[in-house]
């Protein structure tokens, strides 16, 4: 097929660059296909395991056949092409990097590198578009602030805090209200005599103005969310603030009817709804405050100056399905920790709306017809029995559009999210809203280093030897330069064996890590090589005082299952044996269990060759099938993109970089995952339920529908989400 001028021929198989010809080949990550491209179902047809899944190619090889030429070779010889799948971004390797091309045919061009930032500007997991996304409107303030400086940040939690008790007073207000107002209505239902004043049958008048009254009061308390939900049923883009909007309007027009029907026409007044509209008011007051209590405690994480260690999807880096190759896994959604200096767009993520508001949008204007159907059955019912027709209706209308508001909703989904960030911050890691669930609640696998399997203190030198004519201070000092200078597990232990002492080490050049046998590397102008047995032997090196037969006197010490040797070679001749005991901490084994347990794989990048699958299976007693050891081409990729420290990342999901708060933090996104489908299942059967409650009663009688059995159905459909949500937690 042909795209923007380029013929894009998709298979898989192994890599190739041709830089004479204009061919190049490369692996693309897992991405949407742009709709600019034209590529349909019918055209997600290729070689191997190409298929096109929900929209996106999740593994192929993307090879680009130019038709014209890329590059003149007296600009970029050929042997001098900087292609590498590891440092370069998929239009650099084929550009060449730093260097912005565009490329060209008889039917266009297009510029590869723009297209490369297209695909990484897109946002999948966001629930919507712009401004829309937020539920309320001080979020869309928030999302605009900034906390680069201390000022920055002192007045953002000034105004956080603001925030926090300006909701929790109007919760207690509403509450208040709601409260009375329940009270004069379930009261006599449960043979609870009131003075005549609070019932609609002793004093009409008074009745109804004490309830337009806390009516009133209630939506004075959110007028500004009544304004906004106005807004929306204007504009027709329905959340739960117009649900709440139209209730409250169409009880005022109710309340309002009867007061006018008994002063000007006699008639009898009937119980009004807004008793259970001031509930559901209230119940939206506290998921307004637990949202803003969230989104307040988990800034102070966020804005928080250093080093933080942040979990990213391998699905939004380049290196996507290069590190699936090196894992061994083609459709796995891997994820692993980079460390940054600053979390960004924080508030972009934490007040994004939830799946709720999402249903309300599709499903209220549906019923918001199905209600107004509803009042009109009851008008007719009315007609025909010679009652009130319009108090009829306006009673069905009412009672439906309570059934409206998901009341359900409201908690079972803010509950159980503000619940577990609350644990995870006391953990040490920050679980930033509905974004980072979506995103990290069906991880396959994770690409841990060894420095968070054996933090400090798990690694030690139990005894040393000196094989050869070297010191075995000297024979430490060389092995510590060349294993800080690669990083890992090891580096600390023999950071420690020099002291932490900077002017002990020396240059170290040429490092390379040797699948499973270990580290080479140059230092002044001596081979060193640091590893197992199958290194020494492999390499040839020559063994002291009994040849390769006294490493089997070496391999003798290993007593316990967590005892490794490593070996210390210098030009090629044995220098030095250290005895290594591996131990894991209580709280890391627990770690590394729950991430199994969970379903979760776990890549291990090492450059200790003796830390493998039997190792890790013997230390921390975990099944063998969940754990891989990254090769040589996983090590190289995962090192890339971890090694160094960002400027700023995407704040979704951040720990402290211990194994503890990554592996809960995992747990906990995957926990919330399947607990929003229980929540939005259990709101789905609570509308269901609710309409049929109301439509039934409607067409069965004009009086039927009574406030107490809206309210009883509320407060049921609460504890029975509350119940669900917490059991599944």
């Amino acid at each position: 097929m042909t795209v923007c001028g380029i013929s894009l021929n998709l298979q898989t198989g192994d890599k190739k660059k041709t830089t004479g010809q204009a061919v190049v080949s490369y692996v693309m990550e897992a991405m949407p296909i742009p709709t600019d491209w034209g590529i349909g179902p019918s055209a997600a047809v290729g070689k191997g395991n190409m298929k096109l899944i929900r929209g996106k190619i999740p593994f192929v090889r993307l090879d680009l056949a130019l038709l014209d030429v890329l590059y003149s070779p007296q600009e970029e010889p050929e042997d001098e092409l900087p292609i590498s799948p590891v440092e370069m971004d998929p239009a650099d390797r084929i550009l060449g990097k730093d260097r912005k091309r565009g490329v060209h045919n008889r039917q266009g061009s297009v510029d590869l590198f723009e297209l490369e930032q297209q695909l990484r500007n897109r946002s999948p997991f966001r629930g919507g578009n712009g401004e829309d996304d937020y539920e309320l409107d001080e979020d869309v303030q928030l999302t605009k602030a900034s906390y680069r400086s201390a000022k920055e940040v002192e007045k953002v939690r000034s105004e956080l805090d603001g925030m926090c008790r300006r909701t929790m007073f109007n919760l207690v207000e509403a509450g208040v209200v709601a409260l009375f107002l329940c009270l004069i209505e379930l009261l006599p239902a449960f043979g609870v005599p009131l003075p005549s004043v609070f019932t609609p049958e002793g004093a009409p008048v008074a009745y109804l103005l004490i309830e337009l009254c806390g009516l009133g009061f209630t939506a004075y308390i959110v007028i500004k969310d009544l304004i906004s939900g106005m807004k929306r049923l204007i504009a027709r883009k329905f959340n739960i603030r117009a649900a709440v909007t139209a209730a409250m309007i169409a009880e005022l027009a109710h309340i309002l009817y009867m007061l006018l029907s008994v002063t000007l026409a006699n008639r009898p007044a009937t119980h009004s709804f807004a008793a259970p509209i001031c509930l559901s008011v209230t119940i939206y007051t506290l998921n307004r405050l637990l949202h803003t209590l969230r989104v307040a405690k988990g800034f102070g994480y966020a804005a928080r100056r250093g080093i933080h260690s942040e979990v990213l999807a391998a699905d939004d880096s380049p290196i996507a399905a290069d590190l699936r190759l090196a894992s061994g896994s083609t459709n796995a959604r891997i994820a692993y920790v980079v460390r940054t200096r600053q979390l960004h767009h924080y508030f972009v993520n934490a007040c994004r709306e939830d799946s709720s508001s999402a249903m309300i949008a599709r499903v209220y204007p549906y019923f918001l017809a199905a209600s107004v159907v509803t009042a009109v059955i009851g008008a007719v019912r009315g007609l025909f029995m010679e009652g009130d027709f319009l108090n009829v209706a306006f009673s069905a209308l009412c009672a439906a559009l309570v059934t409206g508001i998901p009341i359900t909703g409201l908690l079972c989904l803010e509950i159980p999210l503000s619940h577990i960030s609350n644990q995870l911050r006391r953990k040490g890691a920050l679980l930033n809203g509905w974004n980072a669930v979506e995103k990290f609640g069906d991880t396959d696998a994770f690409a841990i280093n060894t420095t968070e399997l054996f933090p400090r203190g798990s690694i030690k030198v139990r005894r040393s030897f000196a094989v050869a004519e070297m010191e075995m201070a000297d024979i430490t000092t060389t092995a510590a330069s060349v294993l800080i200078a690669s990083g890992g597990a090891l580096a600390e232990v023999f950071g420690q064996l020099i002291g932490d002492d900077a002017k002990l080490r020396e240059n170290v050049d040429g490092i390379e890590y040797e699948n499973e046998m270990g580290i080479s590397a140059w230092m002044r102008e001596k081979r060193i090589l640091i590893g197992n047995r199958d290194m020494m032997e492999t390499h040839r090196v020559l063994v002291p005082n009994g040849g390769l037969a006294r490493l089997d006197e070496f391999e003798a010490l290993r007593k316990r299952p967590g005892h490794q040797v490593l070996y210390v070679a210098v030009n090629n001749r044995l220098m030095g044996v250290y005895l290594l005991e591996y131990k894991a901490s209580l709280s890391t084994r627990n770690a590394l269990v729950r991430l199994i347990s969970d379903g979760t794989n776990v890549m291990i990048y090492t450059c200790d060759a003796n830390i493998n699958v039997q190792l890790i299976t013997a230390v921390f007693d975990v099944p063998p099938r969940f754990i891989s050891i990254l090769d040589n081409e996983g090590s190289r990729i995962y090192d890339s993109v971890t090694y160094a420290v960002t400027e700023q990342e995407e704040a979704l999901l951040a720990t402290d970089g211990s194994l503890r708060a990554l592996s809960e933090s995992i747990r906990g996104a995957v926990r919330l995952k399947e607990t929003r489908r229980l929540g939005m299942l259990i709101q789905t059967v609570c509308f269901a339920m609710g309409f049929l409650f109301v439509a039934g009663l409607s067409c069965l009688s004009p009086y039927a529908i009574d406030p107490v059995e809206i309210i009883i159905m509320q407060i049921v459909f609460v504890l029975i989400s509350m119940i669900s949500v917490l059991r599944a937690l």
